[in-house]
């Protein structure tokens, strides 16, 4: 797909990326009774869930484990996948786009 997206003739204004998501760590927190809640906000590694929205004050959910993930990107193509777009290109880009109807 990144060959066929990066063939001879690509489309003006656009950035092609080949990327990996990698997953640096993986852990999970279990909720008691999860199924039964309908709302939750995230403050850091908290959460405060409740199983109905803005009724008490909701319970506190403390240091929740989680997953961290990374986009590694492998290749970049397209006409705009770098900042090497000299200053003639991106003022033609600006122009086109503002003739287009919108």
């Amino acid at each position: 797909m990144f060959a066929a997206l990066n063939a001879t003739r690509q489309l003006r204004a656009t950035s092609v990326f080949l990327a990996e998501l990698v997953e640096t760590s993986v852990s999970s927190t279990k909720i008691k009774k999860i199924t039964e809640l309908s709302y939750f906000e995230y403050h850091g590694s908290d959460a405060r869930v409740w199983k109905f929205h803005g009724i008490g004050d909701g319970d506190v959910v403390k240091d929740l484990k989680h997953t961290n993930e990374m986009l590694d990107i492998k290749k970049q193509g397209g006409k705009l996948a770098t900042a090497a777009v000299n200053i003639e290109d991106r003022k033609r880009i600006i122009t086109s786009l503002d003739k287009t109807p919108g």
